[in-house]
């Protein structure tokens, strides 16, 4: 986390009704990571959720393909998978696969598409895409949108804003769309972090942009201040 990053989050929690984290990472190394109390936590892309006030719990419709996960984690040589410069990461509810630091990343790619996404789906599992990593769960319909509608359910909210980096974030940045239209929200603002590998076209599914970490950051702390004034 950024040099003043925690400071901002931590005056936006005792200001908003809810401050969340969605994360494509499992629940427990998201909260180790942020480690900030008082919160919402959203892993694994919503199959795992936390609420500030309940402990953290997996998806009941995911719970069925926990083991197809697991072995299918365990069908790879280790060996391989370091000779392709793969580095896999099983998160229990879904699985990763990051090929960012391979030595011929085009290659790892396309291993990728030729054997790992066959393999995964003759086990019935979905495979998904984010920033050179490739992303395997159960067939059932939860997505960091979900996790986002499930979170601002039931809640007295009226104003609602995400920040995302990753295709994967325009699944929530949709969700606050469909809420703010069937009434539910007055404000939802889908907002994008870009950087270097930012995809033009998910520019499109945004409200507004800010340049990488430290505007994020500038960001979180005006909107700290401007609620402070406002009291």
């Amino acid at each position: 986390m950024i040099t003043g990053a925690r400071g901002a989050i931590v005056r936006l929690r005792d200001r908003l009704g809810m401050v969340g984290f969605v994360s494509g990472r499992g629940i427990e190394d998201l909260k180790q990571i942020v480690d900030i109390p008082g919160c919402a936590y959203a892993g694994n892309h919503g199959f795992e959720l936390q609420f500030p006030d309940r402990a953290p719990s997996t998806a009941e419709a995911a719970r069925p393909w926990l083991d197809a996960i697991a072995q299918f984690a365990r069908y790879w040589d280790a060996e391989m998978l370091a000779q392709a410069g793969l580095h896999m990461e099983p998160k229990g509810a879904t699985l990763s696969v990051h090929w960012r630091m391979a030595p011929d990343p085009d290659a790892a790619h396309a291993r990728l598409l030729d054997v790992f996404v066959p393999e995964a789906q003759a086990r019935g599992l979905v495979v998904t895409w984010g920033r050179m990593v490739m992303e395997v769960r159960p067939p059932v319909a939860i997505n960091k949108g979900t996790a986002v509608s499930e979170l601002l359910d039931g809640g007295a909210w009226r104003h609602a804003a995400y920040v995302g980096d990753d295709r994967t974030d325009a699944d929530a940045w949709h969700a606050l769309h469909r809420i703010r239209d069937a009434g539910d929200l007055t404000t939802a603002v889908a907002v994008i972090a870009t950087g270097p590998e930012t995809p033009a076209e998910l520019r499109r599914h945004a409200d507004a942009e800010v340049a990488g970490p430290a505007e994020v950051l500038a960001l979180l702390v005006r909107l700290a201040d401007d609620l402070r004034v406002l009291g």
